[in-house]
This record gives C-alpha cells, structure tokens and sequence, in this order.
C-alpha cells in the first residue's frame, strides 16, 4: 500500500516534486531540484508549503463561524467542513484535504531529518540546528493530526485508542504504517521536541517561521495542554515566555490593523504559521459577537461592519476581512492563558486572574478596562476559557477545543441554520463527528486502514 500523498514543495523560487517514479534520495530526475547543500535544506525550511499548518477549514468547522446563505447541497470543501460532512472533499480522486496537507509537510520534513547531516556544505552544528528544527516543524504537525484524526486525549485509553500512522520515511513506495494510538503519537511529539531543543537557537525573533528553544517550548505547552496535563503546560508554557524579546502589544496603539507588525517578526507571535486560503470569507455568528465587550479593541481590528453592537443581521461581521493574514502559530497570549487556565482548575485564582487580566487590559479601550475579579473558582475558569475564544479566534484552533471541552461535558450542542433559521445540522454533544473521518481517498489506496 502506497502513502497517499501529493508533495508540492518551494525551494530557491523553484518547484521540487516528489512522484511515486522513484525515490526521492536515490533519483535525480531532470529538470526537478534535489537537495543537496546545506542552503538547499534551509530554503525548504523557509518555503511557504511548509510554513503552513493551519487549515481554514477547521475555522468553518467551529461554532464561531456562520454562514446563513449556505446551500446544504452544494458539495464545495467549505459547505461540507460547515456542515460537519463525513468526508470534506468533494470527490475521491482528489487530494485528501487536512489530512493530505499535513502529510504533504510531514514528508518534506523527513526529507530534512533524513537528509540534511548528508549536505555537502555546511557545519555538523549548522546540519543538527536544521534536523532540529525540522523535528519540531514535523511534531507539529502531527499535533493537528493527532487532534483531528482521533478521539480527545484520555489517558485511560490513549494506549488503545487508535491517532494516524507516524510516518519517517521519505521513500513512497513503502507501505504505510498502521494506524498508531493515540498515546504513541503525543510521546513522539514529546520526544521529538526534547531532542532538538539542545540544538536549536535560543530564539527566532528574526524569523518567527524557524523553529527556536522558546518556540519549541510553546509547542510542548500546546501538546500537555491537549494532553489535559495542566500543570506541564503551565510550566512549559512559562518557559516559553522567558525570551525577553517577546511580548504583548497594546492595542489601544494601533489605529488599523494594518499597523500590526507582520508575524515573522511581530513580537506577539512565537511559532509563526500561515493558515491555507487566507481571502476565504468567515462570518462570526451573532452569539459570538454579542459576547464581546463592546470595548475590546479586537472587534474594531477583526470583524467588520458592527454598527451599534446590536449585531440584528446574520452574515454581515466578516472576520479579518481583505485577506488580512493571522498566525495560526503558537503566540505569547496563547501561552498566558494556558499558564491561567492551569492555575484556575488548580485553585489558584489570583495567579489565573493576574494572567488573563494581563491579556485583557491591552485588548481593552484604556478608559473601559476594568480588571476581572472573582473568588469562585468555576466562575474564573469559564472566564478564562471565554478570553481564549476571543483571542485565538479563527486561527485554526476552536475546532480542537471544542474536542476538548466536549471531551469535558464542557460543550453544547451545536447548530447550522440556515436564511430562515431552520436547522440543517447539528452536532451533538459527544457527536462522532469531533473525529474526522480518514479521507475516502486514503483508504482506497490502504483498504486494510480501520475507518474511525
């Protein structure tokens, strides 16, 4: 059985494809660029294939997102991800979506791992510092994939639980692995990470796309918190945030967005990663919007048309709107609230409120903030749970919280209506459908693949 993957890669303004014709290390086929420097490896680490983890369609997939006009017949990737469908492409013969995009970086990864110590330029310490940050790019990864592709994180089941085949090789015609469990998948990640952190840069803040100690450090937070692991998160998460060069900025300084630095340098971000179709139109739903304060400063940055906050029309407030780029990466704010949300399930309020206030009051019109108090532990709880919806909203991660609160009995049920307000799906509490199904595709070509 073959690994049902396309690999589309950018490397020196070139195009680098990988066909089932041959193996990848072995083959120099004409006129295709084989890496063989160490500048070779480093461009493919900066190319935009693979500085793109984020999928946008997890973001039509959340219960932020409304799209009121929606045809329930119409079989487009953005209808079927809105309606929860069992598979989000279209047709079988086309390349699997998520699953396919995450694949696809995963193989260029190992193209790294498994190539880099033999460039033909290059330091050993430069080689390792390119491995290194190739195995936290690739952990990534399978972060999402772990996240979609299998149940939430118990750990009394994890060990049977069934996640994604861990894929190393580049060599294509080999048979894909088996499905591996859940708990095996989130030990790699773990692994993975650890290893290269003794040889990556202590920071990036020249290029938030490269893998660094405090970016890594994010990414272990990440993990441990979808491992419902607190109290790791919280820990990593803090050594995240002891690069001095990162930061929260004040959004009472910024007039537009536009005066938002770009995320490979923006001092809010720590791994930066572009999400796919950026131009793709999400409107929030009416709900959502209401549940700001009318003085958080991200509505007037992110959603358009507010009008007098009353929000009375469905589909008018579009997220983001022309295009405008966010990280779907790990960023310091991210890390704050792990750091709160940890210590409010612990009890430990005022380090939970402190933590989450310092998010807010840079969110906050100045003249309307008023830090949040409270002495009742679920009460802060929700609260931080709350700021973590507004401030990681649409970034590709809604999708795998609602997992993980539904995994809590945390998560109502959630509807699609449509113009008229009639129900056109739903998803129910413990749906099946918080786990993906393993694209149609994929299993034509693994049949002996169990389905989830």
């Amino acid at each position: 059985m073959k690994i049902y993957i396309y690999y589309t890669l950018v490397a020196f303004g070139m195009l680098i494809l990988f066909s089932s014709c041959g193996k990848f290390l072995e083959i120099e086929p004409k006129g295709k660029v084989i890496l063989k420097t160490l500048t070779d490896y480093d461009l493919l680490l900066n190319s935009q294939s693979l500085t793109s983890s984020g999928e946008q369609l997890l973001n039509m997939m959340s219960d932020d997102a409304d799209n009121p006009s929606v045809d329930p017949l119409a079989r487009t990737t953005t209808v079927l991800s809105y309606l929860w469908a069992n598979d989000l492409n279209p047709t079988i013969n086309e390349r699997p979506l998520v699953w396919g995009f995450h694949y696809s970086n995963i193989y260029a990864f190992n193209a790294v791992i498994n190539g880099v110590e033999r460039a033909t330029t290059g330091s050993l310490q430069e080689k390792k510092k390119l491995k290194a940050e190739a195995l936290v790019g690739r952990a990534f990864e399978y972060l999402y994939l772990v996240n979609l592709y299998s149940k939430p994180y118990n750990a009394a089941t994890a060990n049977t639980d069934l996640a994604v085949p861990f894929i190393t090789t580049t060599d294509i015609m080999n048979k894909t692995p088996e499905r591996a469990t859940v708990s095996f998948i989130y030990g790699k990640i773990v692994e993975d990470i650890n290893a290269a952190i003794p040889d990556l840069a202590i920071n990036n803040n020249t290029n938030k796309f490269r893998a660094s100690v405090n970016s890594a450090y994010s990414i272990l937070a990440r993990t441990y918190y979808y491992m419902n692991n607190f109290t790791e998160a919280a820990r990593y998460a803090d050594l995240a945030l002891k690069e001095t060069t990162t930061g929260l900025m004040d959004y009472n300084n910024v007039a537009t967005k536009a005066d938002i630095p770009y995320m490979v340098v923006n001092k809010q971000e720590i791994y930066a990663r572009y999400g796919t179709n950026s131009s793709l139109a999400i409107f929030a739903t009416v709900d959502f919007l209401k549940s700001f304060d009318k003085a958080d400063l991200r509505l007037k940055l992110f959603y358009t048309k507010l009008g007098d906050f009353t929000f009375p029309v469905r589909g008018v407030s579009q997220f983001s709107p022309n295009g405008s780029v966010v990280s779907f990466g790990t960023s310091v704010s991210e890390m704050k609230l792990i750091i709160a949300e940890a210590a409010a399930r612990a009890g430990n309020l005022q380090v939970a409120l402190d933590q989450m206030n310092d998010v807010r009051k840079f969110r906050t019109a100045t003249a309307n903030y008023q830090a949040f108090q409270s002495t009742d532990k679920e009460i802060v709880l929700q609260r931080v749970l709350l700021e973590r919806r507004f401030e990681l909203a649409f970034k590709g991660i809604r999708w795998m919280d609602m997992r993980k609160l539904d995994a809590e009995n945390r998560m109502p049920v959630v509807t699609r209506l449509n113009a008229k307000g009639d129900v056109i799906a739903t998803l129910e509490k413990h749906s099946p459908k918080y786990v993906l199904k393993i694209p149609a595709s994929v299993i034509s070509f693994n049949p002996d693949m169990p389905q989830n």
